[in-house]
């Protein structure tokens, strides 16, 4: 046991060592810049074309406030929720067993996915995590009935999921649609028993009291931080609005769409313990326990509601991976109680974890721009932040350098350098068909593929510092 733990601390320490090795991704960026329009402002203006919910860049604003505005501080909230979420098997012991629950944790420490993303700066990890904590709560409920104490906790992981992303209601009608499938295969596909159960269930007194106070509780949050506590009057309301947005980039892809088998190919490479998940869900349908049953089909449903969609980011992994893991992590649990067994599958389980941390150091560490990798999506490339640094560190030797420094850029893809350069003061971002006639600015940066087409526009060539990207 004690070389268990230090083990896992040693994996998870390592995610915390420099994280800012890589360079900002767009995404990271945006919400660094709506993190400072919440300083600005005094609160989160919600926009339903955003498709993200408020609570993240609030937490986002608490870190900064208290360790200060960087990439890496934005990192900090990912770093804990992903640390939290490796260690969510716990809260399972009792549906997947002591091995289990220890595989699962192993495998979730080298996950390339959790690895990757807990360094990186967007909604999905928080999302995780609280996807994980409302499912904890919902099998408490299905087996133990409703207390105020699980009536809360759903309630708040509820409303934390909506205030996070808008696709949480993928993840709400796949748990509905796979508790009634569940109640069915457990009484042998029996409509009438199926039917009669749900009825007693839903006309219970304890249901409607738990209801009350999940949904209420859940409103409560989503009025909250939707509306900025009353601040942003249209923001309720534009909660709404959102899942007419969502709806239709999730169906046309928006320049994000990809192959019904896009998770497949991405487990495959990646994340072998949730592939072994999804095979093995179908076993469900033999005798197993009813919680791992409607795990298994959840994680089936959520899994093909993901390859339906066409709009598909390689981060969107985490919203479902989690489940097929808790289920391949039962299956591994129950191979290994006959003792002649425990040892060729620890071995096994080893070396699946070896390539698995190597994946994901080769990813987070070795070469975190690599071009081609599946994780590695649209990423900015490491020189970019060379002369980044060089501008930062000598603004912050001298504050009236930001004040005063103009800075020119002309670039096909104009983040992240809003946040990074958002100490600056002067800065005019120009696209290639809107470029300045004449270029006089203290510091000129141009896209590599298209810097020759602006040298002749440069007032005086020598006089200037000239910055190349590459796009």
């Amino acid at each position: 046991m004690i070389i268990r733990i230090v083990l896992l601390v040693i994996l998870l320490a390592f995610r915390f060592y420099d994280i800012g090795a890589r360079a900002p991704h767009h995404d990271e960026a945006v919400n660094g810049w709506f993190v400072d329009g919440i300083f600005n402002r005094g609160y989160y203006q919600y926009d339903p074309g955003n498709y993200h919910g408020p609570l993240y860049f609030y937490v986002l604003t608490l870190i900064t406030k208290i360790f200060g505005r960087s990439i890496e501080t934005l990192r900090y909230a990912p770093l804990v929720f992903g640390t939290l979420t490796t260690l969510t098997p716990m809260l399972f012991r009792k549906w997947i067993g002591e091995r289990g629950m220890w595989a699962a944790i192993f495998f979730l420490a080298v996950s390339p996915a959790m690895v990757f993303y807990s360094r990186y700066s967007i909604h999905e990890m928080m999302f995780t995590f609280a996807c994980i904590i409302y499912f904890y709560y919902w099998l408490k409920v299905r087996s133990m009935a409703y207390s105020w104490k699980n009536a809360v906790g759903l309630g708040a992981a509820l409303g934390a999921m909506a205030c996070l992303k808008e696709n949480f209601i993928l993840y709400i009608a796949s748990l509905i649609i796979a508790e009634v499938l569940t109640q069915g295969t457990d009484f042998g596909f029996s409509i009438g028993k199926t039917a009669a159960n749900l009825k007693a269930q839903l006309t219970s007194k304890n249901f409607w009291t738990g209801f009350v106070i999940t949904v209420g509780l859940a409103f409560c949050l989503i009025f909250i931080f939707y509306s900025a506590l009353g601040q942003d009057q249209n923001g309720f309301v534009n909660f709404f609005k959102a899942f007419v947005f969502w709806s239709d980039t999730g169906s046309k892809g928006n320049g994000h769409q990809k192959s019904f088998f896009y998770w497949i190919q991405l487990m495959g490479q990646f994340e072998w313990m949730a592939l072994l998940g999804l095979i093995l869900t179908p076993f469900a349908l033999k005798r197993v326990p009813s919680e791992l049953r409607l795990t298994s089909i959840v994680s089936f449903g959520l899994w093909l509601a993901y390859s339906i969609v066409n709009y598909k980011t390689p981060w969107c992994v985490l919203s479902y991976f989690w489940g097929l893991i808790l289920v391949a992590a039962y299956w591994i649990d129950v191979w290994m109680k006959p003792k002649g067994r425990v040892v060729p599958i620890a071995l096994v389980l080893v070396a699946g974890y070896s390539v698995s941390a190597y994946q994901a150091y080769d990813a987070a560490y070795a070469a975190p721009d690599q071009e081609g990798h599946l994780y590695i999506y649209g990423q900015t490339f490491s020189e970019f932040m060379i002369p980044m640094n060089e501008l930062l560190a000598e603004g912050r030797a001298n504050p009236e350098i930001f004040k005063n420094r103009r800075i020119q850029i002309v670039s096909t893809y104009t983040w992240p350098l809003p946040y990074v350069l958002g100490d600056y003061k002067q800065v005019g971002y120009h696209g290639e068909n809107n470029a300045p006639e004449v270029f006089d600015g203290d510091v000129l940066m141009f896209d590599e593929a298209i810097e020759s087409k602006y040298v002749p526009k440069i007032k005086d060539l020598a006089s200037y510092r000239r910055i190349v990207v590459k796009s």
